[in-house]
């Protein structure tokens, strides 16, 4: 193969993979909105994800929680003061380290996530329908082997 096919076969796995970030970015974007304006007058996705983390673990901390939704731990603790202020949640000092603050669901909260987490799995499938269920098992696994070579090759940096 000469040089000038090699580099024009590199060019093309380039503009399919970066074809494919920008298909990943959009598809991502597409969802969060529809998710969006599905939850419009109810709540907005940053508590529905810190109502929805907590109903798979309540009782975290602010650190856990901001590497669980992903936030930067100023911007957690303006949506745990709003959430708390709304009664949404409520502080507690960790009984076994004083040092440590937790992040409960109150009742108004468990609530919330049981009306909330079904009608957005709900919404979820919907978006996803037009995708066979064989198809989104497939997209699943693939997704998964990039998340995890993702992870590992961020552990080694």
């Amino acid at each position: 193969m000469t040089a000038a096919a090699k580099g024009r076969d590199a060019a093309q796995i380039s503009a399919v993979d970066t074809s494919l970030w920008v298909r990943l970015l959009g598809c991502h974007n597409l969802m969060l909105g529809e998710l969006r304006k599905s939850f419009e007058g109810e709540v907005t996705m940053a508590r529905f994800d810190l109502i929805a983390n907590l109903d798979r673990e309540d009782g975290l901390t602010l650190a856990e929680l901001s590497r669980r939704m992903l936030v930067t731990a100023g911007n957690l603790t303006g949506l745990v003061d709003r959430s708390e202020r709304d009664g949404v949640v409520v502080r507690k000092s960790d009984a076994g380290d004083k040092r440590l603050v937790r992040v409960w669901l109150t009742p108004e909260g468990q609530r919330l996530a049981r009306e909330l987490i079904p009608a957005h799995a709900a919404r979820i499938s919907k978006l996803l329908s037009p995708l066979a269920a064989d198809e989104r098992r497939d997209l699943r696994r693939l997704l998964g082997k990039l998340r995890s070579s993702l992870a590992e090759g961020h552990e080694k940096t």
